[in-house]
């Protein structure tokens, strides 16, 4: 089972009527994704129809799920998408933390809408206490605890793990003092590696706390196996207020809410420094609170058909070699061949223009592509690509070429070049993604 992160594509956006969000947001959305919009009957849909049409949204990327529901907070209440164990894409439903029954009933809805499976995960829970990396690792505050009394900690991280993949739950202490306790208050994850936290000044009462979660990322290992890359954007809370890590990542923007602060231009830089190729979008409306803003009110829909590159990168310091494989697992859950020829790793060396090498397809959908020998001290930069007849392509990392995977050569062994003839797996897991390794300098093999 694997859980879909919210930086990986999507094909809609999904919102509720009456909104909590400006007509400009959900008019921009449209441009490059379609936009579902919960309604309670057609009568509703026909006023929003009108709305839409008034404010210029995209009517070809429109489409309603008529449902009743009992507010806007999309987010906490919506579906969370999981791939099963045989490649097909699912809703996971959880108990919602709230006493709002129709909010509750979405996720069954959505799930019927787009015609796929169905999971009930006896877990209270709230989206907006969750953010995951779509790899074996997500985060919530201490709130889970607090709503599953009857649960232990193992409990809680077996179930995530049976029913999300999560194999490492990052289960934090709450540093923003706020009643609500939700992890986008003060975090989120920018991609497989990277995650933005907020800060205080050093006088603040909360300062301390902010730092905690800091550097608890900082020193925590992410899922390509090396430390969390951590960001950090200034979230005073005071009025205007700066709910800046409540962002929506669709596609290739990044929504994020400004208040007309003082500090809302260091906001966006701080994304633009961090998300490099992203589009990022402010988005000005009077009703963000620090407590509750965009991501709260807009909840992703997976493409359900999407083209996934899963790959191992290669990153920090290398031991020099005759050449460097590059291995992925490409899967189109579209079912549309994939174009062999799209099968791309491109690489630069210190700075230079791209070139490409092609993989090739090994058993199944795995395929292997082979950067050559690079000198002593080189820094390589690489992406993955690819594309499939359905139309859609992919790259990894997600972004592609403004942001690729680096390593640095280095003859770290002087006079050996490590070229074992044979690599023994003991899991299903090890040979997919590969075994990392390393000799100490005793010699010894660990």
């Amino acid at each position: 089972v694997r859980m879909v992160a919210e930086y990986e594509q999507m094909q809609s956006v999904l919102v509720r009527y009456p909104f909590g969000i400006p007509y400009a947001l959900i008019t921009e959305m449209s441009q490059d994704c379609n936009v579902t919009t919960i309604v309670a009957n057609s009568s509703q849909q026909s006023s929003v129809t009108n709305i839409y049409q008034a404010n210029g949204v995209n009517m070809d990327n429109v489409d309603f799920l008529l449902a009743p529901s009992d507010s806007y907070w999309t987010r906490d209440y919506g579906p969370w998408f999981v791939i099963d164990g045989n490649g097909d894409f699912g809703v996971c439903d959880f108990p919602y933390n709230r006493p709002r029954p129709n909010d509750d009933e979405i996720p069954v809805e959505v799930a019927a809408m787009l015609g796929i499976d169905l999971y009930g995960m006896p877990l209270e829970h709230t989206g907006g206490n969750w953010m995951c990396t779509g790899v074996s690792q997500a985060s919530s505050t201490d709130l889970v605890w607090d709503e599953n009394p009857g649960l232990s900690h193992q409990d809680i991280q077996d179930m995530v793990e049976d029913y999300l993949g999560v194999e490492q739950y990052h289960v934090l202490p709450d540093p923003l003092g706020e009643y609500i306790k939700h992890i986008d208050c003060w975090g989120k994850y920018l991609g497989m590696n990277k995650v933005l936290i907020g800060s205080v000044l050093e006088g603040d009462p909360r300062y301390d706390d902010f730092e905690y979660v800091a550097d608890y990322y900082a020193s925590t290992i992410g899922p390509w196996g090396v430390p969390y890359e951590v960001f950090r954007v200034y979230t005073p809370g005071y009025f205007p207020n700066t709910p800046y890590t409540n962002s929506l990542i669709l596609n290739k923007k990044v929504f994020v809410p400004i208040t007309g602060s003082p500090y809302d231009a260091d906001a966006l830089a701080v994304y633009e420094e961090a998300m490099p190729g992203y589009e990022i979008v402010g988005v000005m409306y009077n009703g963000w609170e620090n407590t509750d803003a965009l991501h709260c009110r807009a909840k992703g829909i997976a493409d359900v058909e999407m083209l996934h590159i899963k790959h191992m990168p290669l990153l920090g310091n290398i031991q020099l070699e005759d050449e460097y494989e590059i291995i992925a697992t490409i899967t189109n859950y579209s079912g549309a061949p994939v174009y062999s020829d799209s099968v791309l790793v491109y690489y630069k060396a210190d700075g230079g223009a791209y070139q490409s090498v092609q993989m090739t397809q090994q058993l199944g959908s795995n395929y292997k592509g082979i950067i050559p020998f690079q000198e002593d001290g080189t820094v390589v930069e690489y992406y993955i690509h690819a594309a499939d007849e359905s139309g859609r392509s992919a790259d990894h990392p997600l972004i592609g070429a403004p942001d690729p995977h680096e390593f640095t050569v280095l003859q770290m062994l002087p006079g050996i070049l490590t070229s074992p003839d044979t690599l023994e797996f003991t899991t299903v897991n090890q040979a997919v993604e590969g075994l990392q390794f390393m000799v100490k300098p005793d010699g010894d093999e660990d």
